[in-house]
């Protein structure tokens, strides 16, 4: 991981804000949870997504360093659900 790529997964980020999008969080070995929800904003070192589900509203928030350790994953919601990064 260099400061380049940091900053690059940090760019692309901020491209997709007000965006839907599909993610999907690693809990575990073999667990997994799917969410879907519209990146709402980037500060310098995480980023924040708005979820409804089941008509409870949150806010959860992300590490860059999240997507670039495949943590977690990022599809945009269109036809193709293109992976961010």
């Amino acid at each position: 991981m260099t400061a380049n790529s940091l900053i690059r997964v940090k760019s692309v980020v901020e491209d997709c804000i007000g965006q839907k999008v599909k993610f999907k969080v690693r809990k575990g070995k073999r667990r997994s949870q799917i969410n879907e929800g519209i990146i709402a904003g980037t500060y310098p070192s995480v980023f924040t997504v708005h979820v409804e589900n089941r008509g409870f509203k949150r806010v959860m928030s992300f590490n860059y360093i999240d997507i670039m350790t495949n943590y977690v994953e990022f599809f945009l919601c269109n036809e193709d659900e293109t992976r961010i990064i």
